[in-house]
């Protein structure tokens, strides 16, 4: 396979694109694409011979059961990606010549190509970059021998010639909708919201300053106060004494939702009630979750095609969120929700275990025929909460069998769903209808103030209850707890080292978080600039753009500008091509046409075509006392015109300048009388 030069261009090629899908595909085609790698080092090869025709019909065989046995399926993206990564492993193990080589390097770009099904990052465009850098720079090595360094330095010249041709059809050409979609997924667990709630599960998540979504508001003066800004993305309502579930009615479930392509259900001209007051409208720009429910403000309704509104009133999307995703939010002012509440949903959000946490059930059906009515109830256990020596912690201690007993009346330490769920428990059990919802609560401001940015830190578990008269009103016992947790945001109250426990490892969690929050938030504000303006230059945005810089979005205007502007780069382009086409100085040329510049006025000049050797040895006839200087120059010239410029060369260069400014004057020569 060619020389050495070539084939370590090649591998090192195919590494570099195999790369980003290293912890995408399965652990044993990681290991086959390195093992055929190494198999091609020359040191390998050289005692192992290639396999033969047999091997690799028993290898494919094998990778596409291997294949089927990863992903079920030997179609769709992942599975794509990993029957392209087998061909190329099995090509590199038959490669012999340069048309092998040229096929391999071919593959690579597509190779290179697959990431972008994954993630549109700025990352990863900027890998996808190095990679058609490196693949071009070993296609230059397979044509010209040269070394891998001035490879790369032309392969830069190539493809920032290609780049001014790249923006004008990335601003200008037509942004056509794709022939077909699908949906992807990459494989890898995310951080962020389950579809159940245990204690210690948002805790963990509240120590990830991870990017959840973030949130564009139409008119940034009816942002609500931080405090009311509740996110609903799940509610639970089956509790089996230490987990909460969502209900499992049919009713209930995430596809039977009013698709905003549909006509509303019943169930949503009946149950919401909403003032006259005109909504508020934001857009949401989603990470990827793998879930198909969706976050909002209470009462909200989106018509961005393939999202619902739920029996419960969140947002779900038809199809899990595999990539980040951009909804289109209205949200109005309620006046009630479920005014009238259906009798299969008062026995959902009734129902407890028949055992357990006796303590708890006691003091609930005490207090409430003690106070009366369900509301001074309710303010009598937030006021319990507020005044009793309850403490807000990430690290709390682990609780019994009993968890709700043990939290509430023993170590009355914990997070947000510990709050959240014995105080759902204590309603139950007075025999208030009520439900725990899970989402974010709070946020913040990006760094340019354009987008409200909520982090998985900004986890959050709270209450809905139900009243009558009032239907489900949303209740935080977490607030009567830890008032600044809801008023000021987790980002805020993180600063505060208690919250992080005692532990040592919990001080340098604490302390990770307060040095690398500042980074991680500009980071993450730069991908949403780049998801926003790159990722999301659609037909729209284009439109948007050429009314600006034309006044007019018309195609013959796209194409005019496109071929003008292509024009211009040729010339340009060609125009560098000539004037870098025109031969350069070599610097020690330049003495000697300094010297020769030098000496014109004299009559000395060198003449058209006479060699440098040659013009030196007329000098020495002319003037014989700078036989000395001309003989030093002349040792210079001939030592360092053929050879690299090297620290050492460089010295002797400095030594040859210093000699021509230290030139021996001219003197004038008597001629004999005849």
């Amino acid at each position: 396979m060619t020389n050495l030069n070539t084939r370590y261009a090649l591998l090192l090629t195919l590494l570099v694109v195999m790369l980003p899908h290293a912890s995408r595909v399965p652990l044993w085609l990681n290991g086959a694409f390195i093992v055929s790698l190494l198999w091609r080092l020359p040191v390998i090869e050289q005692r192992l011979p290639l396999p033969n025709k047999w091997f690799k019909v028993l290898f494919v065989m094998v990778a596409l059961a291997g294949i089927k046995y990863s992903y079920n399926t030997w179609f769709g993206p992942e599975a794509g990606t990993s029957f392209l990564i087998v061909c190329i492993a099995l090509k590199l193990l038959e490669t012999k010549n340069e048309r092998d080589c040229y096929v391999l390097l071919t593959l690579s770009y597509f190779m290179l190509a697959t990431q972008f099904l994954f993630n549109q990052g700025l990352a990863s465009t900027l890998y996808a970059g190095l990679g058609v850098l490196c693949i071009t720079a070993a296609y230059v090595v397979f044509n010209q021998t040269i070394s891998l360094k001035h490879a790369f330095k032309k392969s830069l010249i190539l493809l920032g010639q290609a780049l001014p041709l790249m923006l004008i059809l990335f601003l200008f050409f037509p942004r056509l909708p794709p022939l077909w979609t699908f949906k992807l997924s990459e494989g890898t667990g995310k951080t962020g919201m389950t579809d159940n709630m245990s204690p210690g599960d948002l805790a963990k998540l509240s120590q990830s300053s991870e990017l959840a979504f973030r949130v564009e508001f139409a008119n940034k003066n009816q942002v609500p106060p931080k405090s009311e800004l509740y996110w609903r993305g799940l509610t639970l309502s089956r509790f089996d004494g230490k987990t909460w579930r969502p209900s499992n009615r049919a009713i209930l479930a995430d596809d039977n939702a009013a698709w905003s392509n549909y006509p509303l259900p019943m169930w949503a001209e009946t149950q919401i009630h909403i003032t006259k007051t005109p909504p508020k409208y934001y857009k949401v720009i989603l990470e990827p979750t793998d879930r198909v429910w969706l976050y909002s403000l209470a009462v909200p309704y989106s018509r961005t095609q393939g999202v619902g509104l739920s029996r419960d009133f969140r947002l779900v999307s038809q199809a899990p969120v595999f990539q980040r995703f951009t909804y289109d939010v209205m949200q109005y002012q309620a006046i009630a929700l479920d005014l009238e509440l259906p009798d299969w949903l008062r026995l959902d959000n009734l129902m407890l275990p028949e055992t357990g946490n006796p303590v708890a059930r006691q003091m609930a059906q005490q207090w409430r025929k003690y106070y009366g009515s369900d509301e001074a109830y309710i303010t009598a256990i937030l006021s319990w909460f507020r005044k009793s020596e309850f403490y807000y912690t990430l690290e709390p201690p682990l609780l019994g069998n009993n968890r709700i007993d043990d939290f509430l009346f023993k170590t009355k330490r914990g997070f947000c769903e510990h709050y959240s769920s014995s105080f759902a428990f204590l309603l139950r059990a007075a025999g208030i209808p009520t439900r725990v919802v899970v989402g974010y609560q709070g946020g913040e401001w990006s760094p340019n103030k354009d987008s409200w940015q909520v982090r998985q830190l900004d986890a959050h578990a709270w209450v809905e209850a139900w009243l009558p008269n009032k239907g489900w009103v949303m209740l935080d016992p977490t607030g009567a707890v830890a008032p600044e947790r809801i008023e000021n945001g987790m980002s805020d109250l993180a600063q505060n080292a208690e919250v992080w426990g005692n532990s040592a490892f919990s001080t340098f969690k604490y302390n990770n978080f307060k040095w690398f929050s500042q980074l991680r938030n500009m980071a993450d504000y730069i991908n949403y600039r780049w998801q926003k303006d790159i990722v999301g230059y659609d037909t729209e945005n284009q439109e948007q753009l050429l009314l600006k810089l034309l006044g007019d979005s018309s195609v013959w205007k796209r194409i005019a500008i496109m071929f003008g502007a292509l024009i211009i780069i040729a010339s340009l382009l060609a125009l560098w091509t000539i004037l870098k086409g025109q031969k350069r100085l070599n610097p020690v040329d330049k003495v000697i046409v300094r010297l020769s510049q030098q000496l014109a006025q004299r009559g000395l000049a060198r003449e058209q075509g006479e060699g440098v050797i040659a013009y030196l040895q007329r000098l020495e006839m002319h003037q014989p006392q700078w036989q000395p200087a001309l003989q030093q120059l002349q040792q210079y010239y001939c030592v360092l015109r053929y050879q690299p410029l090297t620290p050492e060369a460089q010295e002797q260069m400095k030594q040859m300048r210093d000699l021509f400014k230290k030139w021996p004057k001219y003197q004038a020569q008597k001629t004999k009388e005849l």
